[in-house]
């Protein structure tokens, strides 16, 4: 029986699905990159000293940067400027800008703003439902800031912009040695003081000479009474 190409396709069809889950595949297509996301750069809230403010750039040619807000912000417009960062408002008060970007502020709506959104220290970040002026921002949470199209968030992580703070804490010089790096001891001089080479203090100076005159004045009093030396006679 003469089978035709088509015919033959059709057959192979069932059985190509059947065993596509059983048989491994000899050329699969290669996986996608994974997207990394951006290096923070600042200083976030360490614990819950205050609210962390998370600024992205990205889409704007710039950075992540991130801000700490310390104590209970009244709302997140005031955490945005406790944080470090300059909003500039247009003509209906809406943020058209932070930092001043963009450049100048849009007058027409392009499909990008600032969106606005608000994370759990362990969480993900979630679209506020209120505006910056409206919202109440508690110590330990954490505020993102992008511009972009509103459906995503930073691309960092809260977690991540969260984690500057304990790499500042680790790098802090000075905790255990002192603003100097060396440690003072209790009549307050630095160690090395007292071994180093070359330096004779007066009171040494002045014990030398005392040990000098006093073998003068016993080697004197005992030629007076010995004037012939050892073994002199009368």
């Amino acid at each position: 029986m003469h089978v035709r190409p088509a015919s033959l396709r059709v057959l192979l069809l069932p059985l190509l699905a059947a065993g596509a889950t059983a048989l491994p595949l000899t050329a699969a297509a290669a996986a996608p990159a994974p997207v990394l996301t951006a290096v923070p750069t600042g200083e976030a809230c360490a614990d819950d000293a205050g609210v962390t403010v998370v600024v992205d750039l990205t889409d704007l040619g710039g950075e992540v940067e991130v801000g700490c807000a310390e104590g209970t912000p009244a709302s997140g417009a005031q955490a945005l400027a406790d944080a470090g960062f300059t909003d500039t408002r247009d003509s209906a008060q809406m943020i058209c800008a932070i930092d001043d970007l963009p450049n100048p502020c849009p007058t027409t709506f392009e499909g990008s703003w600032w969106s606005y959104w608000s994370a759990e220290a362990d969480g993900e970040w979630v679209a506020y439902e209120v505006g910056a002026d409206q919202s109440t921002p508690q110590p330990g949470a954490v505020e993102g800031w992008r511009y972009f199209d509103g459906s995503a968030g930073p691309t960092v992580t809260p977690a991540e912009a969260l984690a500057t703070a304990e790499v500042a804490q680790e790098d802090e010089p000075g905790d255990e040695t002192g603003s100097d790096g060396a440690a003072a001891d209790d009549a307050g001089t630095t160690p090395g003081d007292e071994d180093e080479p070359g330096s004779v203090t007066p009171l040494v100076l002045g014990a030398a000479l005392a040990v000098l005159l006093v073998a003068a004045v016993v080697g004197l009093t005992r030629r007076r009474r010995d004037p012939h030396g050892p073994g002199g006679q009368d």
